[in-house]
């Protein structure tokens, strides 16, 4: 892409569930990111960030321009809580062990 008006998006009609927006997403044919296909990519989302309403749409742009990826939300595997600044929080190391965990089962 050379200008970024070659870009054509467009927004949900309505949000995946209640609590979350309505994501952006690429305009059928959607461009590709092709240097990212066949990296392990976990999405992260906590609880309580102020990203939590909308991190899964970069979840979903992601997979919509070729590549796979983990989303989870740490309140689905027993992590409750947590904010933006998860690293700095009381139970940083319980996320931080869930994160190895992540990676040793996905990269090789």
């Amino acid at each position: 892409m050379s200008d970024p008006s070659q870009l054509l998006v467009e927004q949900q009609a309505e949000p995946e569930r209640s609590g979350l927006v309505a994501c952006w997403q690429q305009k059928t044919p959607a461009r590709q990111l092709v240097n990212l296909r066949g990296l392990p990519v976990l999405v992260l989302i906590t609880e309580s960030s102020y990203h939590a309403q909308y991190d899964h749409c970069l979840s979903g742009w992601l997979r919509q321009a070729g590549v796979a990826n983990d989303m989870v939300r740490l309140e689905d595997v027993g992590i409750r809580g947590n904010g933006h600044m998860v690293m700095l929080e009381k139970n940083n190391l319980e996320v931080a062990d869930w994160i190895h965990g992540w990676v040793q089962k996905n990269v090789h």
